[in-house]
């Protein structure tokens, strides 16, 4: 059985609010996201892992379940808990979202999320332009709202433009995509981070989301998908410029 060290897991971090399986599942996780596990190697064995995190047997088991769940490792009798290769994993779990963040290629992985973003939700707004109902119109007319108010408070400006997309896909009625909603806001979280820094550029946001909010208001599907995709363009933009610049000073 190939086995890395203890030394080679994360030192352990307090998580308040994680149960204690929670962060041995985020810690592994994550290890195995930045590639510090290789697909087809066997994690530590459970008294390694035991030791290293100082739980239950219990706990070590079922983290590891949660993982393989996530479609990261797999049990092999007589062999251990490898890790499977990336075409197995679960990669819109908003865990899994959170740890490709922390990974090295940052760039290739938000340019991939924002290509699913520009697949699913220029469509999901066209459909809510057509079936949102009255409360729901309400509901993203609300969260535009807080967009505006927020403009120089960077989060409660994320959390407002979040609110406003996860309205929109609930008011497309589409029973296969509300399960994609979860995964949309991670997504966002995760580029907004970096395109939000600088306050000053929601100005910009808020009148692309206005052109969106109009038409879903005019129920006119065609210049809603319109609007969600221009500003989907957008915001690919200026995740490029931000990376750029995040190259540059490093």
């Amino acid at each position: 059985m190939v086995n890395r060290e203890t030394s080679m897991l994360l030192p352990r971090q307090a998580y308040p609010q994680r149960s204690l399986h929670g962060q041995v599942v985020r810690e592994i996780g994550i290890q195995i996201v930045q590639g510090r596990f290789k697909p087809g190697e066997a994690l530590p064995d459970e008294g390694t892992l035991l030791a290293r995190f100082d739980v239950s047997r219990t706990v070590v088991r079922e983290s590891l379940k949660v993982l393989a769940a996530k479609g990261l490792v797999e049990s092999r009798p007589k062999i251990g808990t490898l890790v499977r290769l990336p075409i197995f994993w679960n990669r819109l779990d908003p865990d899994m979202l959170g740890w490709q963040e922390t990974s090295e290629s940052q760039g290739a992985f938000l340019r991939s999320l924002t290509e699913v973003r520009k697949i699913v939700e220029p469509p999901a707004t066209s459909l809510a332009a057509v079936r949102a109902t009255a409360r729901e119109l309400e509901t993203i007319v609300e969260a535009y709202q807080g967009m505006a108010v927020h403009i120089a408070n960077i989060e409660a400006f994320m959390d407002a433009d979040i609110r406003f997309h996860a309205a929109i896909l609930e008011a497309s009625h589409n029973e296969f995509l509300q399960p994609v909603t979860n995964a949309i806001r991670a997504a966002m979280l995760s580029s907004l981070r970096i395109t939000n820094r600088d306050a000053t550029l929601n100005k910009h946001s808020v009148s692309l989301h206005r052109a969106v909010l109009e038409a879903l208001k005019a129920k006119d599907p065609v210049r809603a998908e319109r609007a969600m995709r221009r500003h989907l363009d957008d915001t690919w933009s200026r995740l490029k410029i931000a990376l750029k610049g995040a190259r540059k000073a490093s």
